[in-house]
């Protein structure tokens, strides 16, 4: 059985950082083969002036997101969103979709990931596949990818908070194990 593990919560309770405390366990126990993506946020001078789409696998990162005027189509508040980088960053991904040996990452489904088309199919096709999944969802996201992945029947939903982190740690620790 795969298990499909979502997490949400209000931004900068500790999702992405869940995520890496799981990912850290998960490598020392070597039970799966992890792969996937994170969304680093880029800081200049303790300024937050955009994101990246970071591939756990080789470490490439490439732009998701930068304030300013940029050669973009896209726009979500003050950043402009590089839908190619997204779409470039998922070709280059290498996994098998069909492998239970595989935990996927994604960090995050949100609103600038989902301008992207692509994204957005690439995330249906990875949580209806056979892989394990472990993702993070924006709490205020108000999307149909939202409601249809929470719909799903094999789908455990956290709701996290800086109060529960350790509770659901442990909780998707034995999901997994």
């Amino acid at each position: 059985m795969t298990h499909k593990i979502l997490i949400t919560g209000t931004p900068g309770c500790g999702k992405s950082t869940l995520v890496k405390r799981i990912i850290e366990y998960l490598n020392r126990v070597r039970i799966f083969n992890i792969q996937g993506f994170f969304t680093p946020e880029v800081r200049d001078c303790n300024k937050r002036i955009g994101f990246d789409i970071e591939d756990l696998n080789s470490g490439n990162r490439f732009p998701l997101a930068r304030v300013g005027n940029h050669a973009s189509t896209k726009k979500l508040g003050k950043y402009c969103i590089f839908i190619g980088n997204i779409e470039d960053c998922l070709s280059k991904l290498n996994f098998v979709i069909e492998d239970t040996s595989i935990v996927f990452i994604i960090d995050e489904i949100g609103k600038m990931e989902l301008f992207s088309s692509k994204f957005e199919e690439f995330v249906k096709k990875i949580f209806f596949s056979q892989s394990n999944v472990i993702a993070t969802i924006g709490q205020r996201l108000n999307h149909p990818i939202k409601y249809l992945l929470k719909e799903l029947p094999n789908i455990h939903y956290f709701v996290l908070n800086r109060e529960n982190q350790q509770e659901i740690f442990d909780k998707i620790r034995k999901i997994l194990i």
